[in-house]
């Protein structure tokens, strides 16, 4: 055989391996990215799930603390109320009490004579000096209970203050468990669809694919107590931006275009949901080749998002 010839045909092998080593090494590492994905669409499952739970569990005691918080206020307002407090209707009662004494014991304060001011006896002075002495130590114990009240007051303004801003708390621990308690979203994937006799085979060619499936984790979720409907918006979009979508598109906004629109019910338990697009008809022929991406979104936030390639 011609030397040149040879050389040709070796050259051409050579080329081909390179080609093939390259084409397998690139899909190695399509998968080992689809596999990176996906752990780390688990990790921000079990992340959410943990913090969920950790709402859930720091509730419980609040509300029980709000309860018993409550009640004690409660029994302190009623035992420092005004003028109906047991001790302070007891010492004025006991300072009246030695007043009226004061006034019966015909002790003079002074007497006049002859425009002259007696002077008290020795006896009178002592016993006026008891008196007194009685009186300033009932005083003295009115002012001290004010004190205590006073300082009670403050105290139950603090608590009170207090107990606001744990209503304002829980307020917003409720809040948080209420907008936790919705359909949470894991791993999407699109897949194409090809028949192969009568069968349904997945497929990656874009001549072969007569419709793509859509598929979604809806993952447990234990604030959800009764059955919750959510409305699930799919977007398609192909190699060169444009959305697959049925019907006539006209003049819409891109933005509002969209493939598959449905609603989803979810009890809190973990659910695949399966869809088709087109849910009648047929892509065959229709596909280009290329990368596609896919896009999930509820209440007008995007959730989710894959891409896939069609050769």
């Amino acid at each position: 055989m011609n030397k040149n010839v040879l050389a040709a045909v070796l050259g051409v092998l050579l080329i081909a391996s390179i080609g093939g080593n390259a084409y397998f090494y690139s899909k190695k590492g399509e998968t080992a990215k689809a596999v990176q994905e996906k752990l780390q669409v688990l990790q921000m499952k079990d992340s959410l799930q943990r913090e969920l739970q950790r709402m859930e569990d720091s509730l419980r005691p609040l509300l029980s603390s709000y309860q018993e918080e409550n009640a004690r206020l409660t029994g302190k307002i009623e035992e420092l109320e005004g003028p109906n407090n047991p001790k302070v209707v007891e010492l004025m009662g006991q300072i009246n009490s030695l007043r009226a004494i004061i006034a019966r014991s015909g002790v003079p304060t002074a007497s006049t004579s002859g425009g002259k001011t007696a002077a008290l006896s020795k006896e009178d002075q002592k016993k006026l000096a008891e008196l007194r002495k009685q009186l300033e130590e009932k005083q003295k114990e009115i002012s001290d209970l004010m004190s205590k009240i006073a300082a009670l007051t403050k105290e139950v303004e603090t608590e009170k203050a207090g107990k606001v801003a744990l209503i304002e708390e829980n307020a917003d621990m409720k809040e948080r468990i209420n907008k936790g308690a919705i359909p949470q979203f894991g791993s999407l994937l699109t897949t194409g669809i090809g028949k192969k006799g009568d069968l349904q085979v997945e497929t990656t060619k874009a001549k072969g694919a007569e419709k793509l499936r859509v598929s979604f984790d809806v993952i447990e979720n234990s604030f959800i107590k009764e059955p919750t409907e959510e409305e699930v918006t799919i977007r398609i979009i192909g190699p060169e931006g444009e959305v697959l979508t049925a019907g006539n598109k006209g003049f819409a906004d891109k933005s509002s275009l969209f493939s598959i629109k449905q609603t989803i019910i979810s009890d809190g338990e973990k659910n695949v949901v399966k869809w088709y697009y087109p849910s009648s008809g047929t892509l065959a022929g229709q596909l280009k080749k290329g990368k596609y991406s896919t896009e999930l979104w509820t209440r007008g936030l995007l959730k989710q998002k894959n891409t896939f390639e069609l050769y």
